[in-house]
């Protein structure tokens, strides 16, 4: 029986990858590429012999640290695979509508789920340094033809990148377009500040938290100001916050505004009035309140794949055969899913299963390579770098 999203149909891998329409995962800006991929004219390069780093690249910020800057998504897509490995750290795959999958190592925090639709420049994910990153904040990033052959796209035409000047600028969306999903406390401290005056009464924030999280925010008071003046809002604990003027320009006061996300609805309003020296003065931070967000920082790997049942490999048939395959009881915790992701002249994707056979439909003719993907009861799936099997249609 089918279950689960409709699947996403993967296409034929590209001689030469257009990157038209596609983004790099970062904030829009310039960026360094601390290493290229293999053979680069960067000072450091990735392994030329393993598929998932030959065409990878290293990104930092050009000042500051890596840690917790926002992911996005480089195009509109799906939630492929996310999982923990020894190596690669918290991991995220994308699928997307053309069959390339874009692969996301080392994060800190992913903040979207088992196949979920994303959209072009949504956060998916915080970078970080887990797994074997050498303990410097960074994100490995990778795009593959498809989720089946073990091969990877040169980044070239994604963007602007100069290995020799070890640069790299993205077009994606700005820090002030992002709408931040569940951020770690670090970013709020890179926000720029909230500009609030008499005339604007009703202050939009691009921001999802989930509920009762406790976080600051540093508020612009444009106008003059006199005197050491202070601004009351909700509580926070018992009895009212307080928070002072720390800077005073030409431009207004600045606040550092302690919020809490409370309410049961989609969207949480607060609203923040001044001492009574400023009684005219009332604004309101509006933005979405969510149910608790599962981070899923322990979420694993499978280590048993499914094994080829039939058909044996690069058999040939004059109609597609059905699919079988196995998986020993001990691979993780029952009950299991299986998704079956087919490539070639007429690529197909079977979604999500219960059972351990599948009929492809109507194949023409030509050389098709397979893999089954597996998902256990905690969410957990197998690494997505097993050999594929193969069949052919005369």
């Amino acid at each position: 029986m089918l279950v689960g999203p409709r699947p996403i149909v993967a296409a034929p891998a590209q001689a030469t990858p257009n990157f038209s329409g596609w983004h790099l995962p970062v904030p829009a800006g310039e960026w360094l590429v601390s290493r290229g991929p293999c053979n680069a004219l960067t000072p450091y390069d990735h392994n030329c012999n393993y598929y998932e780093e030959r065409c990878a690249i290293d990104l930092i910020p050009t000042s500051g640290s890596m840690e917790n800057i926002p992911m996005l998504a480089p195009q509109a897509g799906q939630v492929f695979f996310i999982g923990k490995r020894d190596d690669a750290g918290l991991t995220l795959l994308l699928l997307h509508p053309d069959g390339r999958v874009s692969g996301f190592m080392h994060l800190s925090r992913i903040v979207v789920g088992p196949d979920e639709p994303v959209t072009k420049g949504q956060v998916v994910a915080y970078a970080g340094h887990t797994g074997l990153s050498s303990g410097n904040p960074h994100l490995h990033f990778f795009v593959q033809p498809n989720a089946v052959e073990r091969d990877c796209l040169p980044l070239e035409g994604l963007d602007e990148i100069d290995y020799l000047l070890e640069k790299a600028r993205s077009h994606n969306l700005g820090w002030d377009e992002l709408t931040l999903i569940n951020p770690p406390p670090a970013v709020f401290e890179r926000l720029p500040p909230i500009r609030v005056s008499r005339d604007r009464e009703q202050v939009p924030l691009r921001l999802a938290v989930p509920r009762d999280t406790i976080f600051r925010l540093q508020v612009l008071l444009s106008g003059p100001i006199s005197g050491t003046k202070i601004l009351r809002g909700p509580a926070i604990t018992d009895g009212s916050w307080v928070s002072s003027v720390i800077t005073r320009t030409a431009e207004g006061a600045f606040f550092r505004v302690p919020i809490k996300a409370v309410g049961r609805s989609s969207a949480g309003t607060w609203g923040l009035a001044t001492d009574p020296v400023l009684a005219d003065i009332l604004f309101t931070l509006t933005f979405t309140v969510t149910q608790p967000i599962a981070v899923v920082p322990a979420r694993g790997i499978l280590l048993l794949n499914p094994q080829l049942v039939s058909p044996s490999s690069y058999s040939s048939f004059d109609q597609p055969p059905e699919l079988c395959w196995s998986l020993h009881r001990t691979a993780g915790q029952a009950p299991f899913e299986f998704r079956v992701v087919v490539v070639g002249p007429k690529p197909a994707d079977s979604g999500w299963l219960n059972d351990t056979c599948w009929q492809p439909p109507n194949l023409s003719s030509g050389t098709y390579y397979w893999k089954v993907f597996v998902r256990d009861a905690r969410g957990y799936m197998n690494r997505t770098n097993q050999r594929p099997f193969a069949f052919i249609i005369r």
